[in-house]
């Protein structure tokens, strides 16, 4: 896996604060896992603690999009905000069925390359941070699969 690519387009000292927040998030989620290494404790905690994270902000994203939300209020919603910018995001398929977003840049992965983790490292990584977003989206849309 090389990470050459994850080079941001969208820079403005807006979007840059939003990133250095969140590139703090990824050096304290990797930090806790090796420290928990050194205490011989896997990482699942980790995941564990995203997952309960990101089921969280669905059930709050849920309660704003009202009692019956739909499919096509979700896809209209999510992504909208900063994060929209902070990731670059691209949505590639977007209809009543389906919503397929493209993530061009992530301020986490430049953090791990700096801390010098390696490909399999930062894979690891990858799923430790996206529990939170499958823990989202399955609160929201059941059946959903990454």
């Amino acid at each position: 896996m090389a990470f050459e690519n994850n080079v941001p387009s969208i820079v403005n000292p807006v979007v840059d604060g939003l990133r250095d927040i969140s590139a703090r998030r990824a050096a304290t989620i990797s930090n806790m896992i090796d420290e928990a290494a050194k205490h011989g404790l896997d990482d699942q905690f980790a995941y564990d603690a995203v997952w309960t994270y990101g089921a969280d902000n669905g059930k709050e994203f849920a309660q704003q999009l009202g009692e019956h939300p739909t499919f096509r209020q979700f896809a209209d919603d999510f992504g909208r905000d900063h994060n929209e910018q902070i990731y670059e995001m691209e949505r590639v398929v977007d209809n009543d069925d389906e919503l397929e977003i493209h993530f061009h840049y992530c301020p986490y992965v430049t953090e791990w390359v700096k801390q010098g983790k390696n490909p399999e490292q930062i894979a690891r990584l990858c799923d430790v941070a996206m529990a939170g977003d499958h823990a989202f989206a399955g609160i929201l849309l059941p059946g959903f699969h990454a």
